[in-house]
């Protein structure tokens, strides 16, 4: 069970959460998973001037970090003396972006770094399970199920854009339009492709210098 605490990092506190229901579950009938990975990966989480190497995975359902610390499971979530958490072949940074009409603060993973940075958002849902839902007539357990992962990029110290499709994020590049569309239509990407997003950005970074 993960406990509750709060924890001081130098001067700064860094606020941890209560367990939802339906990760206390996760370990019963619960099919799937609130992970990316569920396995702890040495990392570090770069905070304000120092740093901390600790065991760290991430919990896509909650967005928060867990990290492993005396032997106890402890949580962060994303706050803005954060700079960035690093483990496994992955950084995430705590960013600010709008959900549904409201200014959130999250965590997202750098993908690419330069004058445009590229960020995913990968979000797992949890589905109640049903009584008799199977088509068998069994009972439909609960269940995590990742969501289609979501793609921001940002202009220098601009806002968190979500792209919405390669015509709009072009479209915010006019510098290089006409390039971007050229090298998107001949390489045939994808919004929705990680790997060709951060084609599309390299490439983009590389007209850049």
């Amino acid at each position: 069970m993960i406990k509750t605490f709060k924890l001081i990092l130098g001067v700064v506190w860094l606020f941890t959460s209560a367990m939802a229901n339906a990760q206390q579950a996760s370990t019963g009938t619960v099919k799937g998973s609130p992970y990316l990975n569920e396995e702890f990966v040495e990392g570090v989480i770069t905070y304000a001037n120092k740093s901390l190497s600790v065991p760290i995975r991430y919990n896509a359902y909650r967005d928060l970090i867990e990290y492993k610390q005396n032997g106890q499971t402890m949580e962060l979530d994303a706050n803005v003396i954060i700079k960035k958490i690093s483990f496994g072949n992955s950084t995430f940074v705590p960013a600010k972006y709008q959900l549904n009409g409201k200014s959130k603060l999250g965590y997202f993973e750098l993908l690419d770094s330069g004058s445009v940075m590229l960020y995913s958002k990968k979000t797992i849902a949890f589905f109640p399970g049903k009584k008799g839902g199977a088509l068998d007539g069994s009972d439909d357990p609960a269940r995590f199920k990742p969501s289609a992962t979501t793609f921001y990029f940002k202009i220098g110290d601009g806002e968190l854009k979500e792209v919405e499709n390669l015509k709009s994020m072009i479209a915010a590049l006019p510098d290089r339009q006409d390039e971007l569309t050229q090298f998107a239509k001949k390489e045939k990407i994808s919004y929705r492709n990680e790997k060709e997003m951060i084609r599309l950005v390299q490439y983009y970074n590389s007209l850049r210098g």
